[in-house]
C-alpha cells in the first residue's frame, strides 16, 4: 500500500513506524488517566513502564523473529514477531511491579489492555508496509501491492490478496472493547486482577491461529500446524497458568 507515507529530500516518514508511534501514543495515553488505578500515582513511575514495556517488546519481538527467520538480512528497523512481546512485556511488568512493590496481576491488566490497543495499529502499520500479507484471493475487498518497496514478494507484486492485517487489526479492536469492559469491571470490584491479562492470551491465540489459514507467509512446525498457531497453544497455556495463579495468590499479588 504506502510503505513510504511522506518523502522529502532524505527524510522519509514510513507507514509502519508512523502507525506503531501513533498507537503507542494514543495507548500511553488512555492508561495515563488510570495511573492511579495502576499502582503508580506518579507521572515519572508511569512513564518508566510505558518505555520500558516498549523497549522489551522491541527486544522479544526481535529475537523470536531472528530465531525464526536467521540473521539473514539482519536489520535493527524491520522484521519483529508479536508473539515474542508476550514473553518479554510480561517479565518487563513483574521485575518492574516487584521493584515498585505494586500488584503484578493488577499491573498486567492495564499494561496488556494498552498492548491490545497498540497491536490494532501494529497491523495497520504492517499493511502499510506489506509484511504479514495474506494468501491470493479473488474477493472484491482484497488488495493489490503494486509498490516495489512494499514487504511483499516480487511475484506477489499486481496480484490481489486477503488484507489478513486489516482482519487482525478489526479483531484486536473488538478483543480491545472486551478487555476495557472486563478491566471496567475488575476497577469496581466485581472481577479479580488477572482477567483481562488471561482473556487476552487466549483471545488474541484464536484470532491469530485462524487468520494463520489465510496468511501467505507462515512457518510450518508440525505437520499441518504453523509456528503461529503453536505459539498461540503456548500463549493458551499461559493464561491458563495466570488463572490458575490469579484464584491463589494474595491480594498482594
Amino acid at each position: 500500500m504506502y510503505p513510504v507515507l511522506l518523502a522529502f529530500g532524505p527524510f522519509k516518514l514510513y507507514g509502519y513506524g508512523a502507525a506503531i508511534t501513533l498507537g503507542g501514543v494514543i495507548s500511553a495515553g488512555l492508561l495515563f488517566f488510570h495511573r492511579k488505578q495502576m499502582g503508580l500515582p506518579r507521572e515519572e513511575d508511569f512513564f518508566a513502564i510505558i518505555n520500558l514495556a516498549v523497549l522489551s517488546g522491541f527486544v522479544g519481538g526481535k529475537l523470536l523473529y531472528l530465531i525464526q527467520y536467521g540473521w539473514t538480512d539482519f536489520s535493527i528497523m524491520s522484521g519483529y514477531s508479536a508473539f515474542g512481546g508476550f514473553a518479554s512485556v510480561p517479565l518487563c511488568v513483574a521485575l518492574f511491579a516487584r521493584w515498585k512493590k505494586i500488584p503484578f496481576l493488577k499491573l498486567a491488566d492495564y499494561m496488556f489492555l494498552g498492548a491490545c490497543m497498540g497491536h490494532i495499529f501494529g497491523r495497520i502499520g504492517c499493511f502499510l508496509a506489506g509484511c504479514c500479507y495474506g494468501k491470493p484471493t479473488e474477493l472484491p475487498w482484497g488488495v493489490v501491492y503494486r509498490d516495489v518497496h512494499s514487504m511483499v514478494p516480487p511475484e506477489l507484486l499486481g496480484v490481489r490478496m486477503h488484507p489478513v492485517q486489516l482482519y487482525e487489526a478489526a479483531g484486536d479492536l473488538v478483543i480491545a472493547l472486551g478487555l476495557w469492559w472486563l478491566l471496567l469491571g475488575t476497577e469496581k470490584g466485581r472481577f479479580k486482577p488477572g482477567l483481562v491479562a488471561a482473556v487476552y492470551f487466549t483471545a488474541y491465540a484464536v484470532l491469530r491461529s485462524s487468520l494463520e489459514f489465510l496468511r501467505d507467509d507462515t512457518l510450518p512446525f508440525l505437520g499441518p500446524v504453523t509456528q503461529g498457531q503453536a505459539l498461540g497453544i503456548a500463549l493458551v497455556a499461559g493464561s491458563v497458568a495466570i488463572m490458575y495463579w490469579r484464584d491463589r495468590c494474595t491480594p498482594s499479588c
